[in-house]
C-alpha cells in the first residue's frame, strides 16, 4: 500500500494503534490489584487484539509486561517470549517452496501459452467457418446469366 505524505504507511498506522491500545490495557492491568496472574492472553483480552499480533508485532509489550511484574507473570509468557528457532529449517523450507513456487510458476506459464495457441486455432477457424458462411449465403444464378437479361 503506498504510504502517505508523511511516509507512514496504513499498516504503520494500524500498528502503532494497537500498540497504543496494548500499552494502555498494561496500565489497567498493573493498576489492578487483584493477584490474578498476568498473561498475553489477559493483554490481548484487555487491549482487544489478537495474541499474535502481540507476539509478531509487539516484543516490546510482552518486554514491560515481563519487567512490569515477573511474580505475577504465567510461565507461558516466558516461554513463547523467546522461542528456539532453528534458522537452518526455517531456509531449507523457505528454499522448498521458492523451488515449489517456481514448479507452479513454469506449470502456469505453460498453461497460459498452450491457452493462447488454443485460442489461435480458435479464431483460425472461426474465420474460415465464417467465410464458408458467406459463401453460402451468397446469390446463386441459376442460369449464368441475370434472369432480365434472360426473358428480353
Amino acid at each position: 500500500m503506498p504510504a502517505d505524505r508523511t511516509g507512514i504507511t496504513p499498516q504503520q498506522k494500524r500498528r502503532d494503534a494497537t500498540g497504543q491500545r496494548l500499552h494502555a490495557a498494561l496500565a489497567r492491568l498493573l493498576a489492578q490489584e487483584g493477584g490474578a496472574k498476568l498473561s498475553v492472553a489477559a493483554l490481548a483480552r484487555e487491549a482487544g487484539v489478537g495474541r499474535n499480533a502481540i507476539y509478531v508485532n509487539h516484543r516490546d509489550v510482552i518486554a514491560e509486561l515481563l519487567e512490569a511484574a515477573p511474580h505475577q507473570i504465567d510461565d507461558t509468557v516466558a516461554s513463547k517470549e523467546m522461542p528456539e528457532t532453528d534458522w537452518r529449517a526455517v531456509v531449507t523450507e523457505l528454499k522448498e517452496q521458492v523451488r515449489g513456487l517456481a514448479t507452479e510458476n513454469a506449470r502456469l506459464l505453460r498453461r497460459a501459452q498452450d491457452a493462447e495457441l488454443a485460442t489461435a486455432r480458435a479464431e483460425k477457424r472461426a474465420a474460415k467457418l465464417d467465410a464458408e458462411l458467406r459463401a453460402l449465403r451468397s446469390p446463386v444464378h441459376l442460369y449464368g446469366t441475370a434472369p432480365n437479361a434472360r426473358n428480353r
